[in-house]
């Protein structure tokens, strides 16, 4: 039942990872393209950097029928990829590294969202799969919202140091992708 996906811990540890990464994004969604703009990225690079972290993301799609891994698995990878990705960031790395950095993006959004959805099909009851993808889709609003009311205010004390938070944020969604694997038995 309805009820029950929320007494589920595998499940509810599953959505904390998915929206902990996912919020993770916040000061890059909010700040990103300002701090292109500071660095001298024109117009067009920085467009050109925002499509190729969705053609990433699309590449990761397109494949994900052919990965053989564990959605617990997924969501680690985008754990780790969100982690390197705004640990980087933080930094205010070189143009040149922005491309590779935009590339994580397939790991950082893709593969979380190919995990959450993933361990949900795995795990959730047929009949109450619509409802635990209405939940995960509640708790990844909720968790975006918080993280981008926060983000203004980390990145106006901070700048792009503020990365970091977002760095130790995907990590914590990670540390709920261990948990819910564990609970699961690798699921």
């Amino acid at each position: 039942s309805a009820r029950d996906l929320l007494r589920d811990p595998a499940l509810l540890a599953a959505m904390a990872a998915a929206s902990l990464i996912q919020a993770s994004h916040a000061i890059y969604y909010g700040f990103s393209t300002l701090d292109w703009a500071a660095a001298g990225l024109d117009g067009s690079a920085i467009g050109a950097l925002w499509a190729l972290g969705v053609v990433a993301e699309i590449v990761l799609f397109a494949m994900s029928g052919r990965l053989p891994v564990a959605p617990t698995t997924l969501i680690l990878f985008g754990a780790a990829g969100a982690a390197v990705r705004w640990g980087a960031m933080a930094f205010d790395p070189p143009a040149v590294l922005l491309a590779p950095l935009q590339c994580l993006h397939g790991l950082s959004f893709g593969a979380t969202h190919l995990g959450a959805l993933g361990f949900i099909a795995r795990t959730a009851p047929a009949e109450a799969s619509a409802t635990a993808q209405g939940y995960l889709a509640v708790a990844l609003g909720l968790a975006m919202a918080a993280a981008m009311g926060v983000s203004g205010v980390l990145y106006a004390r901070w700048g792009s140091f503020a990365y970091v938070t977002m760095a130790l944020l995907a990590a914590a969604g990670g540390v709920f992708a261990l948990a819910a694997r564990r609970l699961t038995g690798g699921t």
